[in-house]
């Protein structure tokens, strides 16, 4: 972990820096502030941040990988989990813009997440939060793969999801059609889902079953055909 002490970092390199992060396309990490030097209140300033969504990485600024595709299965994902919740209203669920302290200068961005209100003892400060961060783990992360994510940064983030207590990750592939499951963030257990299973919640959502088809199927209308054209 980088410790900051005036305006040195304990990142010495470049090398020193992508070896945190998880080797992500340059322009993904932001060079203002400094690596090592980023705070949590630099998330917040778009004049630092140009607009981007931002994650802190023991202080470093790190763009988060979403385009239109990901954020839209993580959106159709979050739909699919609120029709449980009408009927099992037992937590609360976040989308992508919804910051989460994992630990000091550790913020990171789920694309999905899920907080059970028995977990903290006062479910209010999850629907109303003191500051601009969720300060208890949740109990469910989804990401939804991107072609600008590294293997090495998600396995980072499955280390740092585990060591923070999450009970269950979700890892989406669009590509694959895949969706991998991580028993409380750990490789171990690990199963790898296709179109022909069926995702559950486990003691985390209890009673939910979602064949993973239903996240990949096509539900735009089929392209009509003018007349006269073939």
């Amino acid at each position: 972990m980088a410790t900051v002490t005036g305006e040195r970092t304990g990142y010495h390199t470049l090398a020193d820096v992508q070896a945190r992060v998880g080797y992500v396309p340059d322009d993904r990490v932001l060079v203002y502030p400094a690596a090592g030097t980023a705070t949590e209140l630099d998330i917040l300033d778009n004049t630092i941040t140009g607009g981007r969504a931002c994650e802190l990485v023991d202080g470093i600024l790190v763009e988060k990988a979403m385009g239109y595709r990901e954020d839209y299965l993580a959106a159709w994902i979050l739909r699919l989990l609120g029709r449980y919740l009408d009927v099992n209203d037992i937590g609360a669920l976040c989308g992508s813009q919804g910051l989460i302290r994992f630990n000091l200068g550790l913020v990171r961005l789920p694309d999905v997440s899920f907080i059970r209100w028995d977990s903290v003892d006062d479910p209010d400060q999850i629907e109303n939060p003191d500051g601009a961060f969720l300060e208890v783990p949740p109990d469910l992360v989804v990401e939804v793969l991107s072609e600008r994510n590294t293997s090495r940064e998600m396995a980072i983030k499955l280390g740092e999801y585990a060591a923070a207590g999450v009970k269950l990750v979700w890892y989406v592939d669009p590509d694959a059609k895949t969706v991998t499951v991580y028993p409380k963030g750990r490789e171990r257990g690990k199963k790898v889902l296709t179109e022909a299973d069926t995702l559950d919640g486990g003691k985390v959502l209890p009673g939910f079953a979602l064949p993973v088809k239903d996240i990949f199927a096509k539900r735009a209308p089929a392209k009509k055909v003018r007349k006269g054209k073939k």
